[in-house]
């Protein structure tokens, strides 16, 4: 098993220097040492945030696009602008309808790739209020640090809008689901925290993103206590140094370790430390969290479902001591998940190597 305490900045930039002097001095390529040098550096930047005053702000607000579609224009969107009720009215936005709001992660947009693929999936199946906020003006790479900051920002305007949305007629924000990947997680999670007037129904965190999150409190970071019901998938979780992109802790009211929580099957060769540093800059375990989703949203039963089973922690997964559904019972991660009556500390299940991933019942 990993590791599962938190590094200081000092121990982590202790530990992957030392990491990648072995590294250096035993590797035959070129390519191979510019690769371990590289994420020493890339340690370096997404670790010192606590120890930054600030950072040097990229974009501003004024460039978020809420982006709405619904079924009445399903193939192109329409773009919300916040606190303009001219604009609202003119919108197919129906305050009566249940409301999916989306967030991207870093280096990412809102009009691509898993949100498209569950904005048609949500409307196929709901008649319903789909937006993507697309913040990507505000997080391009390689400014981690600055994306963070502008996380907040943006989360924090999210969270007004959502109040502003709150005092038209039919509108609750309990028939609200946000779904957020990795930094895009925080920011969903940040936004439930921050609206001032009800509760968000449910917020659903992809491997919330762990880079300059691993020693905030639960004031700054997603938590069960954002919204009414927060589940949590786990794919790439646990420290940076191992490489992991995800926070390992337990932060939702459910919480899914899928193959142990930390890397995934099919991402990597061989089990070694090179090989998980190369999955963490490739990003394969941490996309998995929104594939698995995906797959979610049409995962009915009779056919396979993500079955996860109960289990005290990640050590007794490890120990073998998880491997049926107990007296709480096994649960279904993702879009369908039932709460069940009695909450275990943390769910786990395994997958395929490739699509199609759900086992069903083991």
């Amino acid at each position: 098993a990993y590791p599962i305490e938190e590094y200081s900045f000092d121990n982590i930039v202790h530990l992957a220097a030392a990491a990648a002097a072995h590294l250096l001095s035993s590797m035959a390529t070129a390519a191979i040492q510019i690769i371990a040098a590289g994420y020493v550096l890339f340690l370096a930047m997404v670790t010192s945030a606590e120890h930054l005053e600030e950072t040097p702000l990229i974009g501003n607000l004024s460039q978020v696009r809420y982006l709405l579609w619904t079924r009445e224009n399903p193939d192109s969107f329409f773009r919300l602008l916040p606190f303009e009720l001219e604009n609202l009215e003119e919108s197919p936005f129906v305050p009566e309808r249940f409301t999916f709001l989306m967030f991207h992660g870093f280096n990412d947009n809102g009009e691509t790739g898993w949100l498209i693929h569950s904005k048609n999936e949500f409307l196929s199946q709901f008649d319903a209020n789909v937006i993507s906020v697309d913040w990507s003006k505000l997080d391009p790479a390689p400014f981690y640090l600055n994306a963070v900051d502008n996380m907040y920002r943006v989360a924090n305007l999210s969270a007004s809008f959502i109040d502003w949305l709150n005092a038209r007629p039919g509108f609750s924000p309990d028939r609200v689901h946000i779904i957020g990947h990795s930094l895009g997680a925080q920011a969903a999670g940040l936004t439930g925290k921050h609206i001032q007037y009800g509760t968000i129904g449910r917020i659903t965190g992809l491997d919330p993103a762990g880079p300059a999150f691993y020693n905030k409190t639960a004031e700054h970071r997603i938590d069960s206590s954002d919204a009414a019901f927060v589940d949590i998938i786990h794919t790439n979780s646990g420290s940076i140094v191992l490489g992991c992109a995800g926070l390992f802790e337990k932060l939702g009211h459910l919480d899914f370790y899928v193959n142990g929580g930390h890397h995934q099957p099919g991402c990597e060769q061989n089990d070694n430390w090179f090989n998980d540093i190369e999955d963490v800059i490739s990003g394969c375990s941490h996309a998995r969290a929104w594939e698995f989703w995906l797959e979610s949203l049409t995962a009915f039963r009779p056919d396979p479902v993500f079955a996860a089973r109960p289990c005290s922690s990640i050590e007794a997964y490890h120990d073998g001591l998880c491997q049926n559904c107990g007296a709480e019972g096994c649960i279904d991660m993702g879009l369908y998940v039932q709460v069940p009556d009695r909450i275990a500390p943390i769910y786990v299940l395994e997958t395929n190597k490739a699509s199609p991933y759900a086992l069903g019942d083991q």
